[in-house]
């Protein structure tokens, strides 16, 4: 083992050593390029709006054919009109990257993968590997891309000084610029797409005034910069997406690139391009209540963040009279949904394409700042519940985008539950209406399954993003194991002091309705009815997750077995007809391309010809500390019977007239 990591050691210092020859070659030989060449200032001018205010010594240098003095004056102009924001000091994370940027290892799809080695001339194209083996994750090659510890290495630069940093950035963008630009269609889709496009220029902004700084920025390398940042800008226009969170952030850089190089002739049609089509995205992209298209809270955060920039762009340049209306009152929208879905462990839900692990208090710190005279709940959101108000009610239906939330109080000991039925939504969505995740008395029970990845090109990679997709995986109905239709339907909602009625169905399947109603009851219990409607045969499941834990299971009761603390009790009720309990495959995914196996099974029962509806009868019983509950319900005529430890529930419901009656009873 010894001999293994001494080798592994000369083999990562060699690696080292290679790549600082590489680049000190590079650097010492930069002055050789010639001034004429493909980026020189003969290339640049003509690109420039030389009237533009504060470049008139260098409209008469070009005038003059004085290009030397040209391209000196431009440098000049941008060096006074570009200052840096300070850094006070450099962040352990943006140390990390940026040595790990300077031994030419780079990160792709944040954390899911090492750093990856790609060689002392960068390897910008082909395969990665790790020990050996090829990456086949999509979303690597996407985000190694978008340059992502360029930033590291500005920040390294601005606190050191160390001119190492900018020799190792500039050798970084311009190698990237001759072996990618231009592109073209036979450019590899992970560089030539919009989003990774307008990432590297928003990678290219955002470092330009510190390493303008140094002294070894001269007028060649501002000439590669300004052609680089100026083709990739006019590349986004050309491969817009047609909608979605990548067109919103393609048109939100376009915007920026206008408003931060007015310089470019081009920038007019850049800021243009926005104010013509992004305004129209609020009502495209998010429903009226709020809540984004793609039914995601990991990607809703984008979505605020991109449209309060809009705002405050808009607002500040003088194009607040193209944004409709509402836009302003949708955004404050946009921030109550994400606040009510923000669980008592401020973490966020865990639906569709996400990953649970995030503090929804960020938003509002980062993006909603400016807005948070209009949120009353700012305060609390930010400081995790420490501080101020939290929102004004427990317990909210958001109907037009299907998500439902219920909550006994705003502490971090609240028991509470998200549902979701909801239309369609698009690729980062996953085939769920029915599906709920539950928290109660300071812990997670019952949280969705995830993603685990995105795309990938190896097979095995496939099965499993169709697997965690799947209908089967999520806390719903189904019939023989199929994934449903998403046709979504608001049957009921209504909510006391201490009861809350949700009526929800689904258009599973073409002769299959899935109905469920969940009552919250005196907010510490749960009890589903699942009807399944229809003249469709077959084998129904109403199936059922825990997060990772130990578990029993004892006839129709699974119970959750933690040593200290909370735990829940999950029981069915037969109501007329056999059930039996089906062990299930379980996984669960925290983190990209990381899965753990978790307890997963479902209620079954046969469905013939013969029945037009079948039901199952489940309750969710979670306690803080002790014994499990003796539990007992069942579907009387006027509606619901819920026995816990004595104390008798009865819920008189009539969908039909929308309305709901809770009577406690001590036995």
């Amino acid at each position: 083992m010894m001999i293994f990591l001494l080798a592994m050691l000369l083999v990562s210092s060699a690696t080292a050593d290679d790549v600082q020859r590489h680049v000190k070659h590079f650097n010492m030989h930069w002055a050789e390029q010639p001034s004429s060449a493909e980026f020189g200032i003969a290339h640049v001018l003509p690109l420039l709006d030389l009237d533009f205010q504060g470049l008139g010594k260098v409209k008469s240098a070009a005038e003059a054919e004085d290009f030397v003095s040209a391209e000196q004056e431009l440098l000049a102009y941008f060096r006074q009109t570009r200052i840096p924001k300070p850094i006070e000091r450099l962040t352990e994370k943006d140390a990390l990257h940026a040595a790990d940027a300077m031994e030419h290892r780079f990160r792709g799809n944040r954390d899911a993968h090492p750093p990856i080695f790609r060689s002392a001339d960068i390897d910008w194209i082909g395969r990665a590997f790790v020990d050996g083996e090829e990456i086949h994750d999509a979303e690597w090659y996407y985000q190694f891309q978008r340059l992502t510890w360029w930033p590291a290495l500005a920040h390294a630069y601005a606190v050191t000084g160390d001119e190492n940093y900018f020799f190792e950035w500039r050798y970084e963008m311009v190698d990237w610029v001759e072996d990618n630009l231009p592109i073209t269609k036979q450019t590899p889709k992970f560089i030539r797409r919009g989003m990774e496009t307008y990432n590297r220029c928003a990678r290219l902004t955002e470092v330009f005034p510190y390493m303008l700084q140094s002294s070894n920025f001269d007028a060649q390398t501002l000439g590669f910069f300004l052609m680089s940042f100026h083709e990739q800008a006019e590349h986004i226009r050309t491969v817009y997406s047609a909608k979605g969170n990548h067109l919103l952030g393609e048109l939100s850089v376009v915007f920026m690139n206008g408003i931060n190089f007015p310089e470019f002739k081009a920038s007019k049609h850049w800021k243009n391009d926005a104010v013509e089509r992004l305004p129209a995205m609020m009502d495209e992209e998010v429903y009226p209540d709020g809540m984004n298209r793609e039914l995601v809270f990991s990607y809703h955060k984008m979505y605020v963040g991109l449209f309060a920039q809009a705002y405050e762009m808009f607002s500040k340049h003088g194009y607040a009279d193209r944004l409709p209306v509402d836009f302003y009152p949708r955004i404050l929208k946009m921030a109550e949904i994400y606040a009510y879905q923000s669980f008592p462990d401020f973490t966020d839900c865990q639906f569709g394409d996400a990953w649970k692990p995030r503090f929804p208090g960020d938003l509002y710190r980062k993006n909603l700042k400016a807005f948070k005279d209009d949120i009353p709940y700012f305060d609390y959101m930010v400081s995790g519940g420490a501080e101020g108000e939290p929102p004004a009610k427990r317990n909210v239906a958001y109907s037009e985008s299907g998500f439902y939330f219920m909550r006994s109080e705003w502490s971090s000991n609240a028991v509470f539950m998200v549902m979701k039925n909801a239309a369609g939504g698009q690729w980062h969505s996953q085939i769920d209406n029915g599906t709920f995740e539950l928290y109660a008395h300071g812990r997670n029970f019952m949280n969705d399954s995830g993603s685990y990845m995105y795309g990938s090109s190896d097979v095995e990679d496939q099965r499993w993003r169709d697997w965690f997709r799947s209908t089967k995986v999520h806390q719903t109905l189904t019939l023989n194991n199929e994934n449903i239709a998403l046709e979504p339907e608001l049957i009921m909602w209504s909510e006391s002091e201490n009861l809350v009625a949700l009526v929800i169905e689904n258009q599973s399947y073409p002769e299959l309705r899935h109905r469920r109603t969940v009552l919250f009851i005196d907010n510490k219990y749960f009890l589903i009815l699942d009807e399944a409607m229809g003249a469709a045969t077959g084998t129904l499941r109403t199936h059922y997750q825990l997060v990772c834990c130990n578990y029993a299971v004892s006839g129709l009761t699974v119970q959750t077995r933690f040593d200290e603390g909370a735990n829940l009790l999950v029981k069915s009720f037969p109501q007329g007809k056999a059930l039996t309990v089906e062990k299930e495959e379980g996984w669960i995914s925290f983190k990209p391309q990381v899965k753990e196996t978790r307890p997963a099974w479902s209620y079954r029962m046969k469905k013939t010809a013969a029945e037009d509806r079948a039901i199952f009868l489940t309750a969710l019983v979670p306690y803080p500390a002790g014994a499990a509950p003796k539990v007992e319900a069942s579907v009387v005529e006027d509606g619901f019977l819920l026995d816990v430890d004595g104390r008798e529930y009865r819920v008189e419901l009539d969908v039909a007239k929308k309305k709901m009656n809770l009577k406690v009873t001590e036995l």
